[in-house]
């Protein structure tokens, strides 16, 4: 079976078909008021810049996708970067290849262009462009005003200009700042949030300021602020008994970020912090960050739970949880789990469920449960589209959406089968080396990837 914390549970934040390499979050008057606050990403996979909505759901966020900004019919449109700029339009840097694969085709074909890319800018109708203040004339009480501003790009800034002036300097004018903003504003929290920012890039904790941000209304701020408090808990006692605190707070994203502050404190009791998120209702996100973190912690407080001198009561959920997590620790990882991390992945993604639109996923795949010569004869030459997968059409331009993978040995490939044939979906029987290896000398002549219909007219069974 697959090890429990080797991937995470609570799936993609985007509900996006293509893969993406670029994201930022739009904060400026030259968009329109539904976009504030949402991320734009580029998808150099499917040749589109997408905008998502961001919503709370428990611990964490899930996205609704809005009408895409950029789309493009051509497969040279590859937007690798995305950003907004400093006029406040969106920008998106395009690669212009129609060629980006490494798999499936050679680093010399001559269709991959090397010489020409561009640049496409998106604004806003009826939207003035925003002028920028000239912020390299500007000391760091001027620069801390600037935090203020209601244009994300130009805080942004502001906060790469007070990182470079001098400490002293900085962290004078910073404290000062954070006591002469107004309390009532609405923005008082994002406020304190960049003030600690600020003090953080220059590794000068302060009390005070942690206690605002941990005892904030805001529970976004008491996020940060539990967050803040695990990077300065080695340096200020309060910050311990904070974290405590806010591992009971009544917002289930200020625990979650209790639990992960916990790991910056590397001693035995941090993870008490993490255990007492256990007293309160869990949803996916606080279940593996609390798993993920008593992992994390487990060389300070393993051996001191195995001793009986770590500090939690006999037979508490706490001391069972804890116990369970440590009983786990010698759990063998599949065979083959290794193998589908490194050639598989990327593509086929944890869990086996595949890349929506793009890639199929081999969760409850009948050529997975079916005759795995299928699968080692795709493994061993690739497989070119395109295909059917429940119900629909995955890679209808002819490109190859499995490469070959004949570099594996046959026993990789063995294992690797095993381990998908077992791990996504009913258990089915292993695979031995022996028959990899038959079956790619029987087939050694070929010499192109197969296609569905060739597969189905050689193992009828294998329809999906």
């Amino acid at each position: 079976a697959q090890s429990p914390e080797q991937y995470h549970s609570v799936g993609p934040l985007f509900d996006t078909s293509p893969k993406t390499t670029a994201i930022d979050i739009i904060g400026t008057q030259a968009m329109p008021e539904e976009f504030q606050g949402c991320a734009v990403i580029g998808g150099y996979f499917g040749g589109v810049v997408e905008v998502h909505r961001f919503s709370d759901a428990g611990a964490g966020f899930k996205t609704t996708q809005l009408p895409r900004v950029l789309t493009s019919s051509s497969n040279a449109f590859r937007p690798v970067d995305v950003g907004i700029g400093p006029d406040g339009a969106i920008y998106a840097a395009d690669w212009f290849n129609p060629v980006i694969g490494h798999y499936q085709a050679s680093y010399a074909d001559p269709m991959r262009d090397r010489s020409r890319g561009r640049i496409w800018r998106v604004s806003a109708k009826g939207r003035p462009a925003i002028k920028q203040p000239d912020l390299k004339r500007m000391d760091a009480r001027q620069l801390l005003e600037q935090l203020k501003s209601p244009e994300r790009w130009t805080r942004q800034q502001a906060k790469r200009r007070l990182f470079h002036l001098p400490t002293s300097e900085v962290v004078t004018a910073a404290l000062a700042w954070v006591r002469s903003v107004d309390v009532e504003s609405p923005d008082h929290g994002r406020w304190l949030i960049d003030a600690a920012g600020v003090l953080e890039a220059h590794e000068a904790p302060d009390a005070d300021l942690l206690k605002r941000l941990v005892h904030a209304k805001d529970p976004r701020v008491r996020a940060y602020g539990a967050r803040v408090a695990g990077a300065w808990g080695d340096r200020l006692p309060a910050a311990k008994q904070l974290l405590v605190e806010k591992a009971s707070d009544p917002h289930p994203r200020v625990r979650l970020e209790t639990a992960v502050a916990a790991t910056y404190i590397p001693h035995k009791d941090s993870v008490n912090m993490v255990t007492r998120v256990l007293d309160s209702a869990m949803d996916p996100f606080l279940t593996y960050a609390v798993r993920a973190s008593a992992r994390a912690l487990q060389p300070f407080w393993g051996p001191e739970l195995a001793a009986g001198r770590l500090e939690t009561k006999a037979g508490s959920t706490h001391e069972t949880y804890l116990r369970k997590l440590l009983g786990e620790t010698s759990a063998k990882r599949a065979v083959g789990e290794e193998v589908y991390e490194m050639a598989c992945l990327p593509c086929h993604q944890p869990g086996g469920r595949g890349l929506a639109g793009v890639y199929p996923a081999l969760a409850g795949s009948d050529w997975v449960m079916g005759d795995p010569r299928v699968l080692a004869k795709i493994i061993l030459h690739g497989l070119e589209g395109p295909i059917q997968s429940r119900g629909r059409t995955l890679d209808g331009t002819g490109t190859i959406p499995m490469p070959s993978m004949a570099g594996l040995t046959d026993e990789q490939i063995a294992d690797v089968l095993t381990f998908v044939r077992s791990s996504f979906g009913k258990n089915a029987t292993a695979v031995r080396s022996s028959d990899v290896t038959r079956i790619r000398t029987e087939t050694s002549e070929r010499q192109k990837p197969w296609t569905q219909p060739e597969l189905e007219s050689l193992f009828p069974e294998a329809r999906r």
